[in-house]
């Protein structure tokens, strides 16, 4: 009764008619265009990043100073091949140039935002509403792959807002009440933790379960190590960090509901995402350009490449050609549902290990990013845990660094991990690299038995 009403009056008149916003006309459009045929979804795509790099050549001065020293013009762009002479937008240039990404011009209300930086290095940026609408609706037409529909109960199995005004956490709370959107937060993953969190989904008994990939696995390892029955959600999507076959297996035993895996980015939101096919990731063509490189050329079908994404809808502070640090490869064929959204065979994401409380608790590697994101005089970090379970914070300041940054860090860690923790902030240089070239945010040496949760 109450999601019915909702989806078809409250949340149109409030959306639509009081705010003016376009994200149900998006979502609209987005559920249309879904079902062209992959050769004409690919043109759409395409024309949206020929006009995405005409608009940053003639309004954005860093692509326009980047193109001339390139010597390329959009104009010369007639495939995606002509794509590779153009420059890639770093994480080291939003963070050293983001004024410079600013649209001349842009006259509307820009909204401040960061990446924690879950593969070590946190950067800022900004975006406005309307580009945001349409990255909602993008990821309401993903809900409804997995069986949801607006107004239907959900829980967020996420990260916690951290340092939020008495107002900001009363709008929040008014807006989960009223969406049926109930957050719990993810960070504290002990036995007496995970065990209210399932009585809290059996009280709730949402359609729709969405959450952080290894939190969702830790809650599902206990409820099955537990024998715990859960009311069956229509579906569970997890995202934030890449999904291995055996958690897949044991968060759909644990729920009794299909796994929909999602990736994506702070900076662009959702990039592509699982539908009831399971065949791969549908690419949100309509709102993101995904390029794949290899040895400096795009990598076919089954290859694995660096990400390279643009957004083909922000004119506020457009990211052209950015690298994200994720590594992907691309579907070899397209997905049986007949869609025509191009597809990623599979998404090397990020892996962030858990740490270990003195008292045997256990904490999500994804508090850091979290507690980064807002914190722009941080240029890296790494946390590393031995077998001790001493916890060592390394930080690279940052221009206007101060050591109340890393004692806010300290604190915020301790209350998570109590009182008696061992925790040490060290102010590094750099940030070394895995063998394979790859960075680590979060290392724990502490062996964690993942069958019940636990610390040995």
């Amino acid at each position: 009764m109450y999601g019915g009403l909702l989806r078809n009056v409250l949340f149109p008149l409030y959306e639509t008619r009081l705010r003016g916003r376009e994200t149900l006309k998006a979502l609209g459009e987005l559920e249309r265009s879904q079902w062209r045929s992959e050769e004409e979804v690919r043109e759409l795509g395409f024309r949206r990043m020929l006009a995405a790099l005409s608009f940053a050549e003639q309004n954005v001065p860093l692509y326009r100073a980047r193109f001339a020293e390139y010597g390329v013009r959009a104009a010369s762009v007639k495939s995606p091949e002509d794509l590779l002479r153009f420059p890639i937008l770093t994480r080291a240039d939003l963070r050293a140039h983001g004024g410079e990404l600013l649209a001349e011009g842009f006259t509307g209300r820009l909204y401040a935002s960061g990446t924690g930086g879950s593969t070590g290095e946190p950067v800022r940026f900004r975006f406005d509403h309307r580009t945001y609408e349409r990255r909602i609706a993008a990821a309401m037409r993903a809900d409804g792959w997995a069986g949801a529909r607006l107004g239907d109960r959900e829980v967020h199995f996420w990260g916690a807002q951290i340092g939020e005004t008495l107002l900001k956490k009363a709008k929040r709370s008014l807006h989960e009440v009223v969406l049926r959107k109930k957050m719990i937060c993810a960070y504290d993953l002990s036995e007496r933790r995970l065990a209210a969190v399932l009585d809290e989904i059996a009280r709730y008994r949402p359609q729709l379960i969405v959450g952080y990939t290894n939190a969702l696995y830790q809650a599902a390892r206990y409820a099955l190590a537990a024998g715990r029955p859960l009311p069956a959600p229509r579906g569970v999507v997890t995202t934030a960090e890449r999904l291995f076959a055996h958690q897949r297996e044991a968060i759909e035993r644990a729920f009794a509901a299909p796994v929909f895996d999602r990736y994506g980015c702070r900076e662009l939101m959702l990039i592509a995402a699982e539908c009831e096919r399971h065949e791969g990731k549908h690419i949100n063509t309509e709102g993101v350009f995904v390029e794949l490189l290899r040895d400096g050329r795009h990598a076919l079908p089954g290859e694995a490449g660096e990400v390279v994404v643009t957004d083909l809808l922000c004119r506020s502070m457009p990211l052209i050609r950015y690298k994200n640090q994720d590594v992907a490869v691309a579907a070899a064929a397209p997905c049986a549902c007949g869609r025509g959204l191009p597809m990623l065979a599979s998404v090397e994401g990020r892996v962030l290990d858990l740490l270990v409380g003195p008292d045997g608790r256990l904490l999500a590697g994804e508090l850091f990013p979290q507690i980064i994101k807002d914190q722009p005089t941080i240029a890296g970090y790494q946390v590393h845990q031995d077998r001790r379970r001493a916890i060592t914070v390394r930080l690279v300041p940052g221009k206007g660094f101060r050591s109340e940054t890393a004692e806010l860090i300290e604190r915020t860690v301790r209350k998570h991990l109590g009182e008696r923790a061992e925790i040490r902030i060290q102010i590094v240089d750099h940030i070394p690299l895995t063998s394979s070239g790859k960075h680590r945010v979060t290392v724990s040496e502490v062996p964690v038995e993942l069958s019940r949760g636990s610390a040995s």
